[in-house]
């Protein structure tokens, strides 16, 4: 008994010498790999955004009908198969609730209007908004200042899915474009609601024509509850949706705008109801025309002379905006008398 004790003892004490006479490992200096944060795009791979062959894109399955764009359906995903010949050209982008739900006006109102064109970049398809508040002659000196001050903005980025033959065309999938809340073309601000549900929101048709393409889609959104003793904010006066869900169709009209634009025309009260502004800045009209004003000095008469030039000058003022306009100009006021200084008559 005792030499069992005596043997696993020995035994013991063997395997803690070998185990400290182990090197340890060395430190890493390479730092931790963090977890993830965020959502994962599941089956995301480095090469997924890269154009794939046409017909793994676009099979034997899908539904295609051709206009101004191709459109493909396949499943519950669409394409738009876009010739090379409309990139650039700027289509006109109108959106409208077509059925709506109580509290938030009438079916048929319009939500937005825009002026779009489609931009080829690499591998990507960019949808660009075009802003004419502030525009100038392509000719006039100030043409880049005001270009580089109203840059396009993209409203919509797409991977290209896949180029057609000899890469006339390029296809790109745009079911988010109509079955997700973009800020551009949403009505979540006129409901006045919280959110968008993408689970109960679909697209109903995409029908392409000659020179235009028209969409609708149901959209599902979702107010919360006022809290008790808040304020509810509105959109421009309305309650908007009542709390809980609502579900619009939504009407998309892109139409192309003719290559050689219409001419404009002047506003008129007598005519019409609805106008445009912009700003020009390539017009005179927007030039102030210096006026020459002779400067005081300290002789006798200079304040003689300088009374004659602001009295022209008032002159030619209340000429335009009345009998009432004054100018003052270093104490003296046109046609009356000053402490201690000599104003001539008007002539």
């Amino acid at each position: 008994m005792s030499r069992s004790i005596l043997l696993l003892s020995a035994t013991s004490c063997l395997l803690s010498l070998l185990h400290a006479q182990d090197p340890s490992p060395a430190p890493s200096d390479a730092p931790p790999t963090p977890a993830p944060s965020g959502p994962q795009r599941t089956g995301f791979r480095a090469n997924s955004q890269d154009p794939q062959p046409y017909n793994e894109v676009i099979t034997k399955d899908a539904k295609s009908k051709k206009g101004i764009f191709t459109v493909h359906q396949v499943k519950d995903k669409y394409y738009y198969e876009i010739p090379n010949s409309e990139f650039g050209k700027q289509f006109l982008f109108n959106t409208r609730i077509a059925k709506t739900t109580i509290g938030a006006g009438n079916g048929g109102q319009e939500l937005s209007t825009r002026v779009v064109y489609w931009e080829l970049n690499g591998n990507k398809v960019n949808l660009r908004s075009v802003n004419y508040d502030i525009v100038a002659d392509p000719k006039s000196p100030i043409a880049e200042a005001v270009k580089a001050s109203n840059n396009n903005a993209i409203l919509m980025s797409f991977p290209v899915a896949a180029f057609g033959q000899d890469k006339s065309s390029a296809v790109i999938e745009i079911t988010r474009l109509f079955s997700g809340d973009v800020t551009e073309f949403s009505a979540r601000q006129r409901l006045n609601a919280s959110s968008m549900d993408a689970s109960r929101s679909y697209i109903e048709r995409v029908s392409p024509y000659p020179e235009n393409i028209e969409a609708e889609a149901s959209h599902t959104y979702t107010r919360n509850p006022t809290p008790p003793g808040s304020t509810p904010t509105t959109f421009a006066g309305r309650g908007g949706m009542r709390p809980g869900s609502a579900t619009v169709v939504l009407h998309y009209s892109m139409v192309k705008l003719p290559e050689k634009p219409m001419t404009p025309r002047v506003f008129d009260d007598r005519v019409g109801y609805f106008s445009e502004s912009q700003m020009d800045y390539s017009r005179d009209e927007h030039r102030a025309r210096p006026i020459e004003l002779h400067q005081p000095d300290d002789r006798s008469d200079g304040h003689r002379r300088t009374g004659r030039s602001i009295d022209r000058v008032g002159k030619r003022r209340r000429g335009v905006h009345g009998d009432r306009r004054r100018v003052v100009r270093r104490g003296i006021r046109p046609g009356r008398a000053q402490p201690g200084r000599r104003v001539p008559s008007r002539r």
